[in-house]
């Protein structure tokens, strides 16, 4: 494999591994999912030509979080027909804010992935049903062949679980920190 190719696996490995949070980070600043979009894609496109930049023993997500932010602030003063809704000061604190979320978001993600695991395979089959593409209550009630009612009930009853789970979870790393 050529330097070249090796260097490239290594870009979409790293940005790939935080493009739906820059997403997310961007649709925060922005408000649109179009405009987000639109700046996600310069953003992606300026880690590229900087990945030289970049501190293999720093944080990729937080390197090209801090790039996302420029590009947005520059689209805003591209935007000039329409006013900033907040101020500079705003938005800098979003942006502080979001990457401190972040860590608290992936822990929790993890743990409700771990949570899931430990679920009957009855419960985890309609999560499936209800979370996964297309998918509806409705949907899950006429494939488990039960009334919306009883799949509502067990939806809630699965929720509590999961939430007692995550924070058990959550509680139980902080004692080990």
């Amino acid at each position: 494999m050529s330097t070249e190719q090796q260097y490239r696996q290594e870009f979409l490995k790293l940005y790939g591994g935080c493009e739906a949070w820059l997403f997310n980070y961007l649709l925060s600043l922005l408000r649109k999912p179009e405009d987000a979009q639109e700046v996600l894609q310069e953003t992606a496109k300026v880690c590229w030509e900087k990945l030289d930049q970049y501190h293999p023993n720093t944080e990729f997500r937080a390197w090209a979080c801090r790039i996302a932010y420029y590009n947005a602030m520059k689209f805003h003063e591209r935007q000039k027909k329409a006013p900033l809704p907040f101020s500079d000061l705003f938005f800098s604190g979003v942006d502080v804010e979001a990457v401190v979320m972040a860590d608290q978001l992936e822990a929790r993600m993890a743990a409700l992935k771990d949570c899931v695991k430990k679920l009957p395979a009855a419960d985890r089959k309609l999560l499936k049903l209800r979370y996964g593409p297309k998918g509806t209550v409705k949907a899950a009630a006429e494939v488990l062949d039960f009334p919306l009612h009883r799949i509502y009930r067990a939806l809630a009853r699965i929720h509590n679980i999961l939430y007692y789970c995550i924070g058990q979870t959550l509680s139980a790393e902080e004692g080990q920190l």
